[in-house]
């Protein structure tokens, strides 16, 4: 079965090489380099690894429609796929409202923004030149692309709230669905991305699961629970999908508020951490893994914490 290695803002562009060489070695189908926050971006890092991995496929998980102009990421994925032909995804998503207003842009119009961009970006590759396309967030005109890829790139949508769900069902080529969603999520944005596609879905519906291996549950969490409180806190519109109650989760922010993030972690038990990522011992993290893929997930994309990252791909990958 398929199974992606992730990176979440790290390591080190020398490190990520030789991890991306180990993973491949190991059996690891893809490898996802994602840029949520303020951090390590994905386009340097799917450089490095295009040129020093051989099998892999390579992708986003993800890039926003917002810091990036669509005709960047257009030739900028166009170059990628000339590096390593056949092994590209592009992994697209709206972006979330903190890091996003942290750089001065407002979190307005993210699913219109994200089909407009989707739609700019296809034409860039596809269409005849001169390429002119009139949206209200994207327009092009007369586009002269001198970079378009030999085959094309699949796209996938990186979502998470109802409303992109039903977009990706439209338009995408797959999905990676966020972290930190439970099963039921899993199960519940496969019917929805089902029903927008009018049937079932053709694409490959894969999902990040972020991983802490330890011999224990609570020595595990422990690792997992600051990153899981950040995106509770500073991500509303992810932590709105979670399933979490509304109450909960405002409860956490105002702690964070007045407290810091740490003020937080005593809301966050390791029985509620495990329902949300993969943590604990090998045999305990199997068996979540398979409980994502019972509930439909084609691609489970693991993103360990740094100290599980050697003990993941040595012992999930035949997972």
């Amino acid at each position: 079965m398929k199974l992606g290695l992730g990176f979440l803002g790290g390591p080190d562009l020398r490190s990520l090489v030789e991890i991306g060489r180990s993973a491949e070695e190991a059996g690891f189908e893809s490898l996802w380099h994602a840029e949520t926050r303020i951090t390590r971006d994905s386009v340097t890092a799917l450089t490095a690894l295009a040129i020093t991995t051989e099998r892999v496929r390579l992708g986003s998980a993800a890039i926003n429609v917002f810091t990036r102009g669509a005709v960047v990421t257009a030739i900028t994925w166009a170059a990628l796929a000339e590096a390593a032909p056949g092994r590209i995804v592009l992994g697209i998503g709206p972006g979330s409202p903190d890091p996003l207003a942290q750089q001065g842009f407002a979190f307005e119009f993210p699913v219109s923004r994200l089909r407009e961009y989707v739609a700019a970006i296809r034409a860039s590759w596809r269409e005849p030149v001169p390429v002119s396309l009139e949206g209200r967030h994207t327009k092009l005109e007369r586009l002269m692309p001198e970079v378009r890829p030999a085959d094309p790139v699949p796209v996938y949508l990186c979502v998470t709230g109802p409303r992109a769900l039903d977009c990706a069902g439209e338009i995408a080529d797959g999905v990676i669905l966020n972290a930190f969603m439970p099963t039921s999520y899993t199960k519940r944005s496969i019917g929805r991305l089902d029903a927008a596609a009018g049937g079932r879905f053709a694409g490959e519906v894969g999902q990040c699961l972020v991983v802490a291996l330890a011999d224990t549950v609570a020595e595990a969490a422990a690792r997992v629970r600051p990153i899981l409180a950040t995106y509770l806190v500073y991500f509303p519109n992810l932590a709105a999908e979670t399933g979490l109650d509304a109450e909960f989760l405002s409860r956490l922010r105002e702690q964070a508020r007045e407290g810091g993030l740490e003020a937080t972690f005593a809301e966050l038990p390791d029985a509620l951490v495990s329902e949300h990522a993969l943590v604990g011992p090998v045999d305990a993290c199997k068996e979540r893994l398979a409980a994502y893929r019972n509930a439909g997930l084609q691609l489970p994309v693991l993103f360990p914490d740094p100290m599980s990252m050697e003990l993941t791909i040595r012992e999930l990958a035949s997972a």
